[in-house]
């Protein structure tokens, strides 16, 4: 895991070398490359086994319980559909991440489902909604994390 945090840092600093050499353009990583950076920094923390490429719904299971990981580096994950479990993560410039929700996915969608679906056919939640609604997941609905 050092590695991959060490490389991570090294990415954000190649991409602001960049920005400071053309100042015009943004080299931020984002969409597919963060998700998957979020997917194996939760397969290591709480001991997740990874879905095969291309679940829709689900990237890991951890025993029976299917889990679905979005990860972020602004103030909001995007989600599609119904998860049976939701890991919401902020990906940090130093290569850790930070938990904003752990819990079952069924609430999270109930709060976005009804809402007028956008083009992207991506609903917003916010980190400071689910870090809110997190306060009512009870400690045995989560997924435990097994490395710090």
């Amino acid at each position: 895991m050092k590695d991959t945090k060490k490389l991570i840092e090294e990415l954000y600093k190649i991409t602001n070398g960049l920005k400071e050499i053309h100042p015009h353009r943004n080299f931020t990583p984002d969409g597919i490359l963060v998700g998957s950076i979020g997917e194996v920094l939760a397969e290591y923390h709480y001991g997740l086994t990874p879905l095969p490429p291309g679940e829709k719904q689900h990237d890991c299971r951890k025993g029976n319980k299917l889990i679905q990981i979005k990860t972020t580096q602004n103030k909001a994950i995007q989600i599609g559909e119904p998860c049976e479990h939701l890991i919401a993560l902020k990906l940090l410039r130093d290569g850790t991440v930070t938990e904003f929700y752990n819990g079952p996915g069924k609430p999270v969608w109930d709060r976005v489902k009804d809402k007028n679906l956008p083009k992207n056919g991506l609903y917003s939640v916010s980190l400071g909604v689910l870090s809110a609604m997190m306060d009512n997941v009870q400690e045995n609905e989560k997924i435990e994390r097994v490395e710090p």
